[in-house]
């Protein structure tokens, strides 16, 4: 059964933003994620400059020194950062895989043809491990959201006023086996078992959409019953490149699994962000569900 430990008694996180030698350059996909980001790193006294995707990024990222880049325009991008002296980078925040062959090209685009082509086959993590390599090549510091700003992380634990019951734990147990197994094929991050049974795992419509679909089994009875009963497991795949692609928990997580008729959420502590951490927190609390932080292992059985 899980270990139940309240949030309150998990060690202090250290401010690493502070380590950072310069400006701090958020390139910025969809959520809420790069607007926390950049509010953290601006309270901490490093300034930063976002880089925004038009058709992903939230309009909130004006409040900051911004970019606004197209798919297809990479020599825009790296003229954004060169002239805000940012060699330190974050990616952060879900994107769409566009249509490349609606994308326009900038100069810059073009001379990285070869890379982007790479691009258009294989899994999420071969997609974003490439993307990784290819911004060190060029002389930058990737870092994971988690390394500069370890308060967005998923604590161990207990983080609600619900805690996992023995049934939950058992089902928290199975679901963590799940996505081992999703992850080792790189399929997805999550899945969804309520009293042993697996009741839904992430493909390509994301959290949100298994979620849904979730519900929709619990309005055709092909779930559980009335009374809240399942969990959600959300964890890395086994040798991710986590700094790009670290699984994700905020507020509209915790509405649908609650409209899913879930007890709870799980996830790999220190391994899982959590955007908008007060307000998930209480959501979960105001709908009656857990949040738990399980520690993880991604080479058990």
């Amino acid at each position: 059964m899980p270990q139940r430990r309240a949030a309150d008694d998990a060690a202090p996180t250290v401010p690493e933003l502070t380590k950072l030698s310069g400006p701090l350059g958020i390139i910025a996909g969809q959520g809420p994620l790069p607007r926390v980001l950049a509010e953290l790193a601006i309270a901490h006294g490093v300034p930063v400059h976002v880089v925004a995707i038009r058709g992903e990024a939230h309009e909130e990222v004006e409040g900051f020194s911004h970019t606004w880049i197209k798919w297809g325009e990479i020599g825009k991008l790296f003229a954004a950062l060169e002239s805000h002296a940012c060699k330190d980078l974050v990616i952060i925040g879900g994107v769409n895989r566009p249509d490349f062959g609606n994308v326009r090209l900038d100069i810059g685009a073009i001379k990285t043809l070869p890379f982007l082509l790479s691009l258009a086959k294989g899994g999420d993590d071969h997609v974003l491990s490439r993307v990784v390599r290819f911004f060190e090549e060029k002389g930058y510091h990737v870092h994971g959201a988690g390394d500069v700003a370890p308060e967005l992380l998923a604590q161990e634990g207990k983080l609600t006023t619900k805690a996992p019951s023995a049934e939950d734990a058992s089902d928290i147990e199975a679901a963590f086996k799940v996505v081992r197994a999703l992850g080792r094929l790189d399929v997805g991050q999550c899945a969804v078992v309520a009293r042993g049974r697996v009741l839904a795992v992430e493909a390509a419509e994301g959290t949100d959409g298994m979620l849904e679909r979730c519900a929709e089994l619990r309005k055709v009875g092909r779930t559980w019953g009335t009374r809240p009963a399942g969990v959600l497991v959300k964890a890395p795949k086994p040798g991710q490149e986590e700094r790009v692609d670290m699984p994700t928990i905020g507020p509209k997580t915790v509405r649908l699994a609650a409209a899913a008729g879930l007890s709870g959420i799980a996830m790999a502590a220190g391994h899982v962000l959590m955007a908008e951490r007060d307000a998930t927190i209480k959501a979960a609390n105001e709908s009656k569900l857990f949040l738990f932080g399980e520690r993880w292992d991604p080479a058990a059985d």
